[in-house]
């Protein structure tokens, strides 16, 4: 195994031969990252809202700042590191579920439309806005919610959903 980063707050790159669909993030170049991309940052996945570049000085290389917007929590982050060095990119993968029941205590049945599985191992956060407007939809009984759950480095989120009537 070998280390490609030097951050040791964040997951470790590997050389192994494992596919992309297997691992949680991927390496990638610090000076090509790009504003709306996504990377880890403090061992959180973000989406980077701003990146600036500066000359290389006297003594060190040129670096790079990143400023990103956790994902789940929209917590902010901020790095500086040097253009050639790595930084690790999450692979986010975007599911839709149908509701299938909700209870006042957080507790979600899901249900995959392709497969037809279901799925009550989500919960919902308690003081989220997307919480009660979900909340507030499914008491309405007006047609089916689907929700759009994104996945990356094993922690899970309802991020969006729709009414289909």
């Amino acid at each position: 195994m070998t280390s490609l980063d030097f951050n040791y707050a964040e997951p470790i790159a590997s050389s192994d031969s494992a596919s992309d669909s297997d691992m949680d993030s991927t390496p990638e170049r610090v000076g090509a990252v790009h504003k709306s991309d996504h990377v880890v940052l403090n061992g959180r996945p973000v989406k980077v809202v701003e990146v600036s570049h500066s000359k290389p000085g006297k003594h060190g290389h040129a670096k790079v700042h990143l400023v990103g917007i956790d994902i789940f929590t929209s917590r902010r982050y901020e790095d500086v590191r040097p253009v050639g060095h790595m930084i690790q990119v999450p692979n986010i993968q975007k599911k839709e579920y149908t509701i299938v029941d909700l209870t006042e205590c957080d507790s979600i049945t899901l249900r995959d439309d392709n497969t037809g599985k279901t799925r009550n191992d989500l919960k919902l956060k308690e003081d989220s806005e997307i919480t009660a407007r979900i909340l507030d939809k499914y008491k309405e009984g007006k047609g089916r919610i689907k929700v759009t759950v994104f996945k990356a480095l094993g922690e899970e989120q309802i991020k969006t959903f729709k009414v289909i009537e």
